[in-house]
């Protein structure tokens, strides 16, 4: 296809992913409403995951259309180890090293790791997160968008592409969470001037920048299944405030540890991949997507 054709499928694409998932979701709300569903019950939990499954759906027909496949976005099952692992990395800085540090600038117990009770609805709100929600957005999101859209840029040149690639579709699945969030009526994330609003973005471009560096969609699909059910939880034990220093060097210090978990990558997760050839379509000069001109080339793969 040319690439204004290519632009026309982006656009169609994006149309798709705010229509649809969004009539799903009023569809689980009226059903939930007139069959009295509880949210918190484990049909309820499982039934808020519907329009998360329609974005995949849309993602995977746009793939088809493009005739791409799974490994040339870096979704394959050889990757979901590593791409798990990464994230208990993760989850060991924040359960260990980040009440350690507190207690270094404060007292002892002023962050506590609290464990969650063990139930049906425990299970259902895990397997919805990490097996579910987590890998349809990031699938629909990074995997498809950001490489489609990378795949379309007229520059030769591949840092400005992936920059590009990452801030708009953070931007644009930003403005998707928002438009749910306000139908929802969650008023303090539907404000576009709204500092959680953009913190929304600010995450959507960490998780690009994780895909990128570690060409494993599982990476971010996991750590957004952490954010959004993290298995123990961080109690304050005692006061402090977030704009103490100590807090923000723990934070920051965080945030260095999971970036050294991604640079890292290469040499502790890349031997991990089951099926182990080298799939990555990375750099453009290297390979062309499949069934696509020599210009249409993805990111991360």
């Amino acid at each position: 296809m040319n690439r204004l054709k290519e632009i026309g499928v982006i656009v169609l694409y994006m149309g798709a992913i705010l229509l649809f998932p969004w009539v799903v979701f009023l569809l689980v709300r009226w059903t939930a409403t007139l069959f009295e569903v509880d949210p918190v019950s484990v049909i309820g939990v499982f039934l808020s995951a519907l329009p998360n499954i329609m974005m995949f759906v849309l993602a995977y027909l746009f793939l088809k259309l493009d005739d791409w496949d799974f490994r040339s976005i870096g979704l394959h099952i050889g990757k979901l180890l590593p791409g798990f692992l990464f994230t208990v990395l993760v989850m060991i800085g924040l359960y260990i090293a980040v009440p350690f540090l507190m207690t270094i600038f404060y007292e002892p117990k002023t962050l506590l790791v609290s464990v969650n009770p063990f139930n049906t609805q425990f299970v259902a709100n895990f397997i919805r997160s990490w097996f579910i929600v987590g890998i349809c957005e990031e699938f629909a999101s990074r995997g498809y968008l950001l490489n489609k859209l990378y795949s379309v840029l007229p520059t030769d040149f591949k840092l400005p592409k992936k920059i590009f690639s990452v801030l708009f579709v953070a931007l644009f699945f930003m403005i998707v969470s928002v438009s749910r969030y306000k139908v929802s009526g969650v008023t303090q994330l539907s404000n576009m001037a709204s500092f959680q609003v953009w913190l929304i973005f600010l995450y959507g471009c960490f998780m690009g920048y994780l895909y990128l560096v570690t060409e494993n969609i599982f990476v971010p699909a996991f750590m957004q299944a952490l954010l959004d059910f993290p298995p123990l939880g961080l109690t304050v034990g005692k006061a402090f405030y977030f704009t103490d220093f100590g807090f923000i060097f723990t934070i920051v210090a965080f945030f260095f540890l999971i970036l050294i978990i991604a640079h890292t990558y290469s040499w502790w997760g890349k031997p991990l991949e089951l099926f182990g050839k080298k799939d990555s379509q990375m750099e453009p000069a290297d390979s062309d997507q499949p069934g696509t001109e020599s210009h249409d080339n993805t990111p991360a793969g």
